[in-house]
């Protein structure tokens, strides 16, 4: 017995859905089809690959090193059939791209503007989550690049820090002195990170903004205070900086699952990240 393309393509989706029923609206095929697949694989491998929880789908550690083979054989198909295609020299793919909202729009899109524009084969999707969602994404294959403030610090992943953020306190110019910070929710650190390291306890009381943009905008309103990435709002003559006695720096770290192969466009927009 081998492991089919067809199957581990199929192992790949259902991964990336993180249900059955999902899967099977995506591909257009029947739960009892998909179930046939992963268990040709499943037999193959003589392990289980998914966990089956009530609502979701995790991998099994079989699985998790079946993802990566999957991946690596799936791209080096795709790319040797294109080598056959005299049509077909340009870079061309589909590439996902999950960050936080402070780097996503200010600094990842515009620095790959130049290879969009150059590339008009190619499609870089992009997303932004909380940071605490990030690592499953990876794993789930629902983006083949994850950025944090933060190394995962996994054993399965390639990790790059290409850059770091410097934190602020601000607050609106002539407001009142308030207790209250906006964060984006409750799994937001920020707030709590910043304090923690210039070493006093501060009380206050927290406000959620969804995001780092709303946040921004909350202040302008009066809502409070907040932490926030410098140079999102260095030029904004709205708000002042509180000076504090130590720089607050958290690293922009790019990461992606080990594979002995990526393709091209994997490749050229990991370099274009990492430079």
């Amino acid at each position: 017995m081998d492991l089919k393309i067809d199957d581990l393509k199929t192992f790949i989706e259902v991964n990336r859905a993180g249900t059955f029923t999902r899967a099977s609206k995506e591909l257009g095929l029947s739960q009892s089809a998909l179930s046939q697949k992963i268990a040709r694989l499943e037999d193959v491998i003589q392990s289980s690959v998914f966990i089956r929880n009530p609502r979701s789908l995790e991998l099994t550690a079989s699985g998790e090193k079946l993802l990566i083979y999957a991946k690596e054989v799936t791209q080096m198909q795709e790319d040797f059939l294109l080598d056959f295609d005299q049509y077909d020299k340009e870079l061309s793919g589909v590439v996902r791209i999950a960050g936080f909202s402070s780097v996503m729009r200010s600094m990842i899109i515009p620095g790959l503007a130049d290879l969009i524009d150059n590339n008009p084969r190619i499609s870089i999707e992009f997303s932004s989550h909380e940071m605490n969602e990030l690592e499953n994404i990876l794993s789930s294959s629902r983006a083949d690049i994850i950025i944090t403030d933060y190394f995962p610090n996994r054993a399965n992943t390639q990790e790059l820090q290409i850059g770091c953020e410097e934190y602020v306190e601000i607050k609106l110019k002539k407001s009142k002195e308030v207790n209250i910070y906006l964060d984006h929710s409750a799994h937001d650190n920020a707030t709590k990170s910043f304090f923690d390291y210039q070493g006093f306890k501060k009380e206050y009381q927290r406000r959620y903004m969804g995001d780092v943009y709303s946040i921004i905008d909350g202040i302008a309103l009066g809502f409070g205070n907040a932490i926030m990435s410098k140079h999102l709002i260095e030029k904004d003559k709205r708000f002042t900086v509180v000076k504090h006695k130590k720089r607050y720096l958290r690293p922009i770290v790019i990461s992606r699952l080990k594979q002995n192969y990526y393709s091209p466009l994997v490749e050229t927009v990991f370099e274009s990240l990492k430079n």
